[in-house]
């Protein structure tokens, strides 16, 4: 499935730590980190022809991969929540 966007794509977290990270983990995809608030961004920058199941795959992995519970993909307007397995395990 290739699906091109139109805009960019904008992650957004509550810690910068957790933005720095998804950042590095999608070096592919262009991009940078901006704070708005008390939530960090990380907008990244429309590649020529990108492929959005790709970098949602990899956003993903990196979420799972670094315990990052939860984020907010905004992508062409619309947003949605992403979760990590951190998130979905039961607290002791």
């Amino acid at each position: 499935m290739n699906v091109s966007m139109r805009q960019g794509v904008q992650i957004t977290t509550s810690k910068k730590r957790d933005a720095e990270c998804i950042s590095a983990a999608l070096t592919q995809y262009g991009g940078s980190v901006e704070q708005d608030g008390r939530r960090w961004s990380v907008h990244l920058s429309r590649p020529a022809s990108p492929e959005l199941p790709d970098l949602l795959t990899a956003l993903k992995a990196c979420l799972d991969e670094h315990a990052i519970a939860a984020v907010k993909v905004a992508v062409d307007g619309h947003a949605y929540a992403m979760e990590g397995t951190a998130s979905l395990e039961p607290s002791p």
